[in-house]
C-alpha cells in the first residue's frame, strides 16, 4: 500500500448517505490544477441488467473481464453473451457534475465499489500546528469493501492523511459532523 493512513469516519448501509458524507469531506480540501475534482469509480458488477445500466450511465467507461477490457460501446448488447463475461469490473475516470448521482445508481447494485477523490490538498490547521498536506491525500468511499479492498458488510467513508496525523483526520471529520470511528487502515 501507500504512504497514507485511511481513517474511517462514517459507516452506513445507505449508498446515498455515504456519497453525501464523502462529498462534504472533499469540500474541506483544496483542489490543485483547474479546480475540478471528480472521483474515480470502480465497481464489480455480476448482473447483466446492472452492467447494461452502467454502460448507459457511463458511455466513456471501461469494463474489465479477466484479461480482456471493453469500452462501454464495445460491451455486448446480447444478454447471453454479456452473461458469459460476468463478473466485470467497471472503471470510470470521467468529469461531470452528475457523476455522483450516476455512481449511486450503479453502486446500489454492485458487489463492491469505491469512489476515490485523490489529489486534494488538506489546508493548514494553525490551531493544531499542522501545515498543509499535499501528496496522496484524499477521500475514499468504499462499498462492501474496506480501504484495502477486503470484503466487509456495509459501506465506509475514509479520510487519507499521512501516518501519525490522526489529529488532522479527526479535525476533517469534525468539520462534517463526524469523528474517527476505528483504527486507521493502510492507505494509498
Amino acid at each position: 500500500m501507500g504512504n497514507t493512513q485511511a481513517y474511517p469516519v462514517y459507516r452506513a448501509f445507505d449508498v446515498a448517505s455515504i456519497v453525501s458524507v464523502a462529498s462534504a469531506l472533499v469540500q474541506c480540501g483544496e483542489v490543485r490544477g483547474d479546480g475540478t475534482v471528480c472521483p474515480d469509480l470502480d465497481a464489480e458488477l455480476r448482473d447483466v441488467d446492472v452492467a447494461l445500466k452502467a454502460r448507459g450511465l457511463f458511455p466513456e467507461a471501461r469494463f474489465f473481464h479477466r484479461c480482456s477490457d471493453f469500452w462501454s460501446t464495445e460491451l455486448p448488447d446480447d444478454a447471453g453473451v454479456l452473461a458469459g463475461l460476468l463478473p466485470v469490473e467497471l472503471t470510470v475516470e470521467e468529469v461531470g457534475e452528475d457523476i455522483l448521482s450516476r455512481a449511486v445508481e450503479v453502486l446500489r447494485s454492485a458487489v463492491w465499489g469505491q469512489l476515490a477523490w485523490m489529489g486534494l490538498t488538506w489546508p493548514a490547521i494553525p490551531e493544531l500546528d499542522l501545515g498543509p498536506e499535499y501528496a496522496r491525500t484524499g477521500v475514499q468511499a468504499c462499498f462492501n469493501i474496506d480501504a484495502n479492498h477486503e470484503p466487509v458488510t456495509g459501506h465506509t467513508v475514509y479520510v487519507h492523511v499521512y501516518p501519525g496525523d490522526e489529529d488532522r483526520a479527526r479535525h476533517l471529520a469534525r468539520l462534517v459532523g463526524k469523528d474517527i470511528i476505528g483504527p486507521p487502515e493502510h492507505g494509498w
